[in-house]
């Protein structure tokens, strides 16, 4: 595999990098913009992201450049952690938006987002915004406190969760479900005892759940 291509988007306030493990135009596929976990643009996300590049211009955006950017190692959830305080998210949303836009000239003109951990409340704000026309999640955090607008969310939603995750607990789930209840195209995956952070090479790992949503996201793709 050729190592991912790195750019910048112009934003407000500087430019913010993103990483294209495939191609850096895709005028027959949709966009994927894809907001990664506080560990950021990891190498083994980027070397699965890869495999969708058949699929869509898949675009993996740096939330935290502002603060520092770049990949943690998982097993420093200190240093993951710790670029979280301060996290001025507003500034993240709209330069979610920024990208999205960059990516949409870029593409078919339909983007839809893949919000991985911290990326899951990110994603569904964009989808409120408007902005995307598909959103799927990987074990989204905290997902449940970000549903004030869930009711302007119309795009098809995809939401994948771990049976175990104690960041996504069962009680959480249900919420999101009971928010979506209405909505005409919202599935869910919940993956049995399976903790957070499966689809991560690390401690938590488990391939057959990984590749499960990885083959999961290229069919939604397809049906953009």
């Amino acid at each position: 595999m050729n190592a991912p291509s790195k750019l910048t988007v112009r934003v407000e306030g500087g430019e913010v990098p993103v990483h294209l493990p495939g191609s850096e135009e895709a005028r027959d596929f949709p966009g994927l913009v894809v907001i990664p976990s506080i560990f950021g643009p990891a190498s083994d996300l980027l070397r699965g992201l890869a495999s969708l590049s058949d699929a869509a211009l898949v675009v993996v955006m740096d939330p935290f450049w502002r603060a520092e950017a770049g990949a943690i190692p998982y097993a420093d959830r200190d240093a993951a952690f710790g670029r979280l305080r301060g996290f001025d998210l507003e500034a993240c949303f709209a330069d979610t938006l920024c990208v999205i836009e960059w990516i949409r000239e870029r593409c078919n003109g339909r983007v839809a987002g893949l919000g991985i951990c911290f990326g899951g409340p990110v994603v569904l704000h964009a989808a409120a915004d408007g902005a995307l026309d598909g959103v799927v999640t990987w074990h989204g955090s905290r997902m449940e406190n970000f549903l004030g607008r869930a009711d302007q969310i119309t795009c098809p939603l995809r939401l994948h969760f771990g049976e175990a995750d104690p960041v996504s607990p069962p009680e959480a789930i249900a919420k999101i479900k009971l928010a979506f209840a209405a909505h005409p195209n919202a599935s869910f995956v919940v993956h049995p005892g399976l903790v957070h952070g499966y689809s991560h090479e690390g401690e938590s790992y488990d391939e057959v759940a990984a590749r499960s949503d990885l083959e999961a996201t290229r069919e939604f793709l397809a049906s953009l």
